[in-house]
């Protein structure tokens, strides 16, 4: 398991792998095709377009739930004035099919339908976490097939600086160790890459460490991931940041696919939004009922920490 800037909280779903002893990584049935950033269980799909039905209880205690989003609101367009005037320019730019985001199409596809902001990314949007108590993640999808759960997230964070102050504090979200219940992650940026001019901002390979013990259940695992930044528009208010498995990393030798997909769009001058996507398949070892809670709780909690430390 990793997190990037933009998957947050996948860690605890390795509390679901039952092993007797030690593996170096045991999600090898595990396909992740992006972010971010949990889901309801399909048949939990009571929530409407504008997203406030909520899961009480998700997380263990580290969250009271999060937003379920109707599974229709994710297909259809939001109306056109439900997208506030400061952030219609950057949405218009995240629906408009660029070239940069191709290989995140299942991603994208939670933001925009036929080039237009989705309801659900419309609610979100209108509905940013400010901080404080219970953040509002947004559970788009849990499905369990035969033991494998599938989970997309969206989060949507209002930070108050402009946009060029937290695109400088983006190495932030992968540094330092974090603890939540049984695991610990420590994330290390490993190397950097400066901005290669026009709308290349760089990219970092950071090391993701994940040790997990509950009884005689121990997991450690570590990852590589590379993260890309590329600039949208000519003035860099509108940035996004793509994750996922370094190629040829020899230990991402027993993962298959980890994407993550987030935005910094700014809003004036001192108002950014962090879009996060996230979507993950897990061999939930029986336990969906876990790894739903694991998502949401893990998930709002690392919310939390992000807006703490780029309103820094």
């Amino acid at each position: 398991m990793r997190l990037a800037p933009s998957s947050w909280y996948t860690a605890l779903l390795s509390l679901l792998t039952l092993s007797c002893a030690e593996e170096k990584n045991p999600y090898r049935d595990r396909y992740m095709s992006g972010v971010p950033v949990g889901a309801s269980n399909p048949s939990d799909t009571s929530g409407n377009a504008t997203g406030q039905t909520t899961n009480p209880g998700a997380g263990g205690g580290t969250g009271t739930g999060a937003v379920v989003a109707d599974p229709n609101a994710t297909q259809k367009p939001a109306d056109a004035g439900a997208i506030a005037e400061t952030a219609k320019t950057g949405v218009a730019l995240i629906c408009s099919g660029s070239p940069a985001l191709a290989k995140f199409q299942a991603e994208l596809a939670v933001l925009c339908v036929d080039g237009k902001p989705t309801q659900t990314f419309a609610a979100a949007l209108a509905a940013p976490y400010k901080g404080g108590p219970n953040p509002p993640l947004v559970k788009v999808k849990a499905v369990d097939n035969n033991g494998v759960s599938e989970f997309i997230v969206l989060a949507v964070i209002e930070i108050p600086k402009p946009v060029a102050d937290v695109f400088a504090k983006r190495q932030m979200l992968t540094s330092g160790t974090t603890t939540a219940g049984n695991a610990t992650v420590t994330q290390t940026v490993v190397a950097t890459t400066p901005a290669a001019g026009g709308d290349k901002l760089g990219s970092s390979d950071v090391k993701f460490d994940l040790n997990v013990s509950v009884g005689i259940i121990k997991v450690n695992n570590v990852s590589m991931l590379q993260i890309d930044a590329v600039a949208l528009n000519a003035d860099k208010s509108l940035i996004t940041t793509m994750g996922g498995l370094k190629q040829g990393a020899p230990d991402n030798q027993d993962d298959i696919l980890s994407n993550s997909l987030s935005f910094m769009l700014g809003e004036g001058p001192n108002v950014t939004k962090l879009i996060q996507v996230n979507h993950q398949m897990v061999n939930n070892r029986g336990q969906a009922a876990t790894a739903e809670q694991t998502v949401v709780g893990i998930g709002q909690a690392s919310m939390t920490s992000a807006y703490m430390k780029l309103t820094q």
